[in-house]
């Protein structure tokens, strides 16, 4: 694991690792061979095609003029190549897949980032002056931005497994936001920096591609759907982790356009954890365990909202909504999310849930993996066939399906009930009765303007806190302190002021006895992270 790593991978490792996946995809594409001596020539046009059209419909990336005529000038001159450059052909590609995809660690910028940058955000976020630093001397009073990071789970177990065998995290992905906030628990922890995947898109964001730039973070491509693309990026990231080189993965795929949580993940990057088990088993390697602990974020706010309700609605609708902009590529909508966070003393709750091995198995302290009752077993069995450690394509999928409904459990189960989604859920709820309609999408366009009678929404607030802390005590869910030292009213109040401090047309707000919804939305938005627990009115 790469605690026994200081860094991440630097230059000459990096010119190993894309040898090393240079031949890994080779070696696939020759087992294919055998059976179908076409396969390199129909890969290779799948290839030429898929980017060509790719870029022509991104022009605006910096390198699409150089990516266009990379593979134009190819499907020129393909039909007259023979095999053995055809594989030639393969090889450039992949090098040039590898380049794009392999990140910088630059370690002045780790330590700006870990030490400098967190303290500066202080002092900026809480408006502390120097005179009231030095008001409680001879020990000067700091601003800490750690009191809005709450971690909480079982700490000290991933630590003890960083040193048994390579972690791969799998957090919940509600905004960007969470790269740079995983990262610093990372560092908060006393591990290393991880690798992760960050979507190509993010690296021309002003503030966040900086980072990614220099800290690590690897590219994906989530518009290339072809083959030999993602056959590139699954083999440089089973490359890395029998490297112990430490992976953070977010298995939903994308950003929560809902505001709830994904039905089902994404497989193919978790499925790399059985892949690389087995080829560290079948290397002999002394650490050959893979880790998969599944991270849990819970926000009073979030910072894309509205921009990512209104893409969901238009996904499901077919229809043109109102025209967003992505708030997490404008920084003046960044520094004012920070500052209101700092200011009404939010938290960001970062919950670390059970871990698992690659199959989905319950793992102990001493990273041994679990049957049911609780017995220790050994994964090996699972992949030996005939005395013999093999990889088996369908026997890793199913785990691996195994594995992502594990992942999905925990997600509900560490979910947190704050003030902000516990009144969105209840008054969208009554709204939704009031209107008298059952789809949701619907619904939330007659309840606009809607005005609901407080002591009414008071009643089902508390209403809904109670069976939130009965769900609590089955292990369901989690209820944040503050909500339960609350009266409804606080409740409703606290939610009331934190959005209307953020969002410039907030979910709803209080006029005298009434609550008036101003924004259907992000009502919808921030209610549906509570969906599915139970129904109010059942």
């Amino acid at each position: 694991m790469s605690v026994f790593r200081e860094y991440l991978p630097d230059d000459e490792e990096k010119k190993l690792i894309k040898s090393d996946v240079i031949s890994r995809v080779l070696y696939d594409l020759y087992y294919h061979m055998k059976e179908d001596d076409s396969y390199l020539r129909k890969i290779i046009n799948e290839t030429i095609s898929a980017e060509i059209d790719r870029w022509k419909r991104d022009r605006d990336f910096p390198l699409a003029e150089r990516y266009l005529s990379f593979f134009k000038r190819l499907r020129k001159k393909l039909s007259g190549l023979s095999d053995s450059e055809r594989k030639s052909v393969i090889k450039d590609i992949v090098g040039l897949y590898m380049d794009e995809i392999q990140g910088n660690f630059s370690v002045p910028i780790y330590n700006l980032a870990t030490h400098v940058v967190p303290r500066a955000l202080s002092f900026l976020l809480t408006g502390i002056s120097p005179a009231s630093i030095f008001s409680s001397f001879p020990v000067p009073r700091l601003p800490d931005i750690d009191t809005h990071v709450i971690i909480t789970g079982d700490i000290e177990k991933v630590k003890k497994l960083a040193h048994k065998g390579t972690i791969i995290l799998a957090p919940t992905h509600v905004s960007h936001v969470d790269s740079p906030v995983i990262g610093y628990v990372v560092y908060k922890l006393g591990l290393p920096p991880f690798l992760y995947g960050a979507g190509l898109n993010l690296f021309s964001n002003p503030i966040l591609g900086f980072f990614m730039r220099n800290l690590g973070a690897y590219k994906v491509d989530r518009l290339r759907k072809h083959q030999l693309y993602l056959d590139t990026l699954k083999h440089y990231v089973c490359a890395t982790l029998e490297r112990e080189y430490d992976h953070i993965f977010f298995p939903e795929g994308t950003r929560s356009r809902s505001g709830g949580f994904a039905e089902k993940l994404k497989m193919g990057l978790l499925g790399c954890g059985i892949r690389s088990f087995v080829n560290n088993l079948i290397g002999g390697r002394m650490r050959p365990n893979i880790y998969i602990i599944p991270v849990t974020f819970t926000y009073h706010l979030t910072l894309e909202a509205e921009s990512l309700i209104k893409q969901y609605l238009e996904d499901m609708t077919r229809e043109d909504w109102v025209s967003y902009h992505d708030e997490a590529f404008m920084i003046s909508r960044i520094i004012n999310f920070v500052k209101r966070f700092v200011e009404l003393d939010m938290k960001v709750i970062v919950r670390f849930s059970e871990a698992f091995d690659p199959f989905g198995n319950r793992v102990d302290y001493d990273g041994n993996s679990l049957d049911p009752a609780g017995r220790v077993i050994d994964p090996v069995k699972y992949v030996i066939k005939d005395d013999q450690i093999i990889h088996d394509s369908q026997r890793d999928s199913e785990f691996t399906k195994e594995l992502a409904e594990k992942i999905l459990e925990t997600y509900r189960k560490d979910n947190t009930v704050l003030s902000t989604n516990l009144s969105s859920f209840t008054i969208f709820e009554l709204a939704l009765r009031k209107v008298e309609e059952s789809d949701p999408i619907k619904g939330l366009l007659l309840m606009e303007g809607l005005e609901l009678d407080i002591p009414y929404v008071l009643k089902l607030i508390d209403v809904a806190k109670e069976k939130f802390l009965e769900l609590e005590k089955e292990g369901k869910i989690s209820v944040h302190d503050r909500v339960k030292g609350k009266t409804p009213m606080s409740i409703l109040d606290t939610a009331s002021r934190v959005f209307a401090r953020y969002h410039r047309l907030p979910p709803f707000e209080l006029r005298r006895n009434k609550v008036l919804i101003k924004n259907s939305m992000l009502l919808f938005y921030y209610r549906n992270r509570l969906t599915g627990y139970f129904e109010l009115f059942g």
